[in-house]
């Protein structure tokens, strides 16, 4: 049920894609003056026909006015155009100037996806699977003009069993978001919430993720590999090379166990499994793909494929 003061509050969510989602959602189903500012659907396939975000679906089907604009200057416009009390931002990859973070009365809040200060910045599920973290979260931050440097409104954390890809942990953290924003806008907008600034001396920093960064390198360790694994599902994936075909791993797991093999080769670990010995510990793959080729569970991939016990792959 909407209270008069969330009813009144006029919000304007910034955002898209999947992992914004579920956080807009909740906005529709507590506010009746919303606004959706996102960016605009770009062609996709070899067709190139453009298809609408589920985002703005979901905003069509609730009468929710949509904005798209295309950088600052644009975002800057629109803001002061439609006049919000307050700004939702997730996942909006579009700078906001410090002009337009002054608009509206209670500024803009963003749901970053990470226990800042740790992970600031475009990727921090990746970073916080990279990392091998034993807790992930979100930060509901008080938006600056540096990047995630904002005062923290909220944070919840949850612990991570080691075994969450970008994709699952990701969407956790979404529904997450998505049950606490409602309570923490009210908080914050009736000041039962101070802002705490942030310890900027344990700041890290996540780096844009390239399609070059899921190329294994088999020197490293199994257990950094298989952390490659989970962070790049579903992109940009992980790779090797196997006959000059792309060989892609789709899951993994790390092992202390060890051969006389270089890294890079792959063995036959017996009981159906099967690994590639890295600089340190054995990758057991449970999933790959071979390019052209569907996904398969290794041991069936080994059926078509058994000369590969014992190549080394780059």
């Amino acid at each position: 049920m909407k209270t008069k003061t969330q009813d009144s509050l006029k919000v304007a969510f910034a955002g898209g894609g999947s992992f914004a989602l579920p956080i807009f959602k909740a906005l529709t189903e507590n506010y009746s003056d919303l606004t959706l500012l996102t960016k605009r659907d770009k062609p996709k396939g070899r067709g190139g026909k453009v298809t609408i975000s589920p985002i703005k679906q979901m905003a069509q089907k609730n009468n929710v006015p949509i904005f798209e604009p295309k950088n600052k200057l644009e975002m800057e416009e629109i803001v002061a155009r439609i006049k919000p009390d307050i700004v939702i931002v997730a996942s909006l990859g579009i700078i906001i100037t410090q002009v337009t973070l002054d608009m509206p009365k209670y500024g803009f809040l963003n749901v970053h996806f990470s226990l800042l200060p740790l992970h600031r910045g475009s990727c921090p599920v990746q970073a916080t699977i990279l990392a091998g973290d034993k807790k992930a979260g979100i930060t509901i931050q008080k938006m600056a003009a540096e990047v995630d440097a904002g005062d923290v409104v909220s944070q919840f954390a949850i612990n991570l069993d080691g075994r969450e890809t970008t994709a699952s942990l990701g969407s956790g953290l979404s529904s997450l978001a998505a049950k606490k924003i409602i309570d923490v806008i009210k908080s914050y907008t009736t000041g039962t919430i101070t802002p705490q600034r942030q310890d900027h001396s344990q700041a890290t920093f996540t780096k844009m993720i390239q399609k070059t960064d899921g190329a294994i390198d088999w020197s490293e360790s199994a257990e950094n590999i298989e952390r490659k694994v989970r962070a790049y599902t579903p992109w940009p994936g992980t790779y090797t090379y196997w006959n000059k075909k792309l060989l892609k791993v789709i899951e993994a797991n790390a092992t202390n166990e060890k051969s006389d093999e270089k890294p890079g080769t792959f063995v036959d670990l017996g009981n159906k499994e099967y690994g590639v010995q890295t600089g340190n510990g054995v990758l057991v793959l449970k999933k790959v793909q071979l390019e052209g080729k569907k996904p398969l569970v290794t041991s069936d991939f080994i059926i078509g494929n058994n000369s590969i016990i014992g190549n080394i792959l780059v």
